[in-house]
């Protein structure tokens, strides 16, 4: 019988960098898919929370995967690093007439960019967080390409992922879309920089993650919970300083059970 990789499970005092490469470690045991049968459809207009149970999915069935499906693997495996901005990069590269595409998943630790991924070439997945700023990491990645004969044509960054596995926002896959053809090196340089600053911005005002849990609420609501709107309203009333009015009437209280039970 084939073994079935174990996902990794860490203690709470175990680094971030330890964390990713036992991830890495996973992913590359899963094993890259060259059967030319793509085990798991990935659609990346789906929410979060449904790609992060396709993932709980790839854990129990640890069939062979392609890049994408690394990618959502990985976002899978490091949500509970809250401390680890997440943010997928895309390349698209050329060779012998033909354009070939690839995705990782890059990190971001205290300042120090990496990546987790898989691939055909070694040098084109997973990168550890050491690299001072994102331009050197796709710099390097660059070079990478150059080593397998490919020249590097786009590269598209995306904003950072929530680390909340039930968040209904969907992954920004493309914020920046960067032509090599038409940047001089010094403006790629500065467009990725640009990007780089942009996330920490979007993470200092708290749209980054962790996902902005009480806004979804808000803004995105099922019918059970639009029905459910009373107990909302009486949980406003709990907050007021009179006592007179906070114990519910004998009517309510089936109704604000039954709601809690549905959730």
């Amino acid at each position: 019988q084939i073994p079935i990789p174990s996902v990794p499970a860490f203690q709470p005092s175990t680094p971030i960098p330890e964390r990713l490469e036992a991830v890495q470690r996973y992913i590359r045991e899963l094993q890259y898919n060259h059967t030319g049968t793509q085990f798991f459809e990935i659609k990346k207009s789906r929410p979060l929370t449904g790609l992060m149970d396709l993932a709980k999915e790839m854990t129990k069935e640890a069939l062979p995967i392609k890049c994408l499906e690394a990618v959502i693997l990985g976002i899978y495996l490091t949500n509970n690093m809250t401390t680890l901005d997440r943010f997928p990069i895309s390349f698209k590269s050329h060779f012998s007439g033909n354009y070939f595409r690839h995705i990782v998943l890059g990190v971001n630790f205290g300042g120090r960019y990496g990546a987790l991924g898989i691939s055909r070439r070694e040098e084109l997945m997973y990168k550890a967080p050491v690299f001072r700023t994102l331009s050197e990491l796709i710099f390097d990645f660059e070079e990478a390409y150059r080593r397998c004969w490919h020249t590097l044509k786009k590269v598209k960054l995306g904003h950072c992922v929530s680390h909340d596995p039930h968040s209904v926002e969907q992954i920004e896959w493309k914020h920046s879309i960067l032509d090599l053809d038409k940047l001089t090196r010094e403006d790629f340089r500065k467009e990725l920089e640009r990007h780089a600053r942009d996330m920490r911005l979007k993470i200092g005002k708290g749209t980054g993650p962790p996902s902005p849990t009480k806004d979804r609420k808000k803004d995105v609501s099922s019918p059970q919970r639009g029905q459910a709107s009373p107990h909302r309203r009486n949980s406003r009333g709990d907050r007021r300083p009179s006592g007179e009015k906070k114990p519910a009437d004998s009517k309510a209280m089936p109704d604000l059970n039954g709601y809690q039970i549905r959730v």
